[in-house]
This record gives structure tokens, C-alpha cells and sequence, in this order.
């Protein structure tokens, strides 16, 4: 597997395999990377920088990533401490929709906690705010 800097190429296709419900990918983003086997994204995620120890992360896994759902969460949950210790982020947030259970399982396996609940937090639905402490 291989973590790199998304291109279009990935996005393009991560529009056709998207596990994500059909949601696109955020409009605002500090940093994208794919993560890769055999040349074909498994699953590509971002950060935004919300201020100078915290950022919301977002993942959307391809439909090729089940075969390696393991070794995605596991190259998430630790390529995630290292960008966090590399921008001395102290606090990873990311939202999961009340209603997606695979979504929740991702970010549990992720490290990931739950801390709240956002009311009309997307499209009029409820969000979890999950919390990853560095």
C-alpha cells in the first residue's frame, strides 16, 4: 500500500466507488492524500485546519477497500498521528452522520471517540462529533 498526494485521477474515481452514501468530498481542504494498492485508490482523506493545534479529518473509503478494511483502518489511525505530530495538531474532529453505521465503525476502529451530537448538522440530520486527543 502507498500513501501519496490525491490527484484528480483519484477523485474521479473514488465518484464511482465511493462508499460514502454519494456525499462528494469537502469543498475546503488543507491536505488530501490517497491511500493506494495496486494502483487503484482504496481510500482518499483530508484536513482542514481549524485553528493552530486543532483540524476536522475526513475519510471516504473506495468499494476495493474491503478486502483490505484492516490494513486501511490501521494506515488511517497511524498516518493520522503522524500528520497530527508533524503540525503539532493536539485535537482531530470529524463528523459521522447518526444514520451511518459504517461510517461510525470507521471512526471507532480509527480511534476516534465520540463526544457530542450536532442537531441539523447536515442536510437537516443529526451528526456525531468524534475526537481523536493527541
Amino acid at each position: 500500500m502507498n500513501f501519496r498526494e490525491v490527484t484528480q485521477d483519484d477523485l474521479d474515481f473514488m465518484a464511482d466507488h465511493s462508499i460514502s452514501r454519494g456525499k462528494k468530498q469537502p469543498e475546503q481542504v488543507d491536505f488530501v492524500y490517497t491511500l493506494e494498492h495496486d494502483g487503484k485508490p482504496l481510500a482518499v482523506g483530508g484536513f482542514r485546519l481549524i485553528n493552530l493545534s486543532t483540524a476536522w479529518c475526513w475519510f471516504d473509503l473506495s468499494d476495493l477497500a474491503g478486502s483490505h478494511i484492516h490494513t486501511v483502518y490501521r494506515t488511517i489511525k497511524e498516518w493520522s498521528m503522524v500528520f497530527a505530530k508533524e503540525h503539532n495538531i493536539k485535537r482531530l474532529q470529524a463528523y459521522v452522520e447518526c444514520d451511518f453505521p459504517e461510517a461510525i465503525r470507521m471512526a471507532e476502529h480509527c480511534g476516534f471517540t465520540r463526544e457530542s451530537i450536532m442537531k441539523n448538522f447536515t442536510d437537516e440530520q443529526d451528526a456525531f462529533m468524534y475526537v481523536r486527543i493527541i
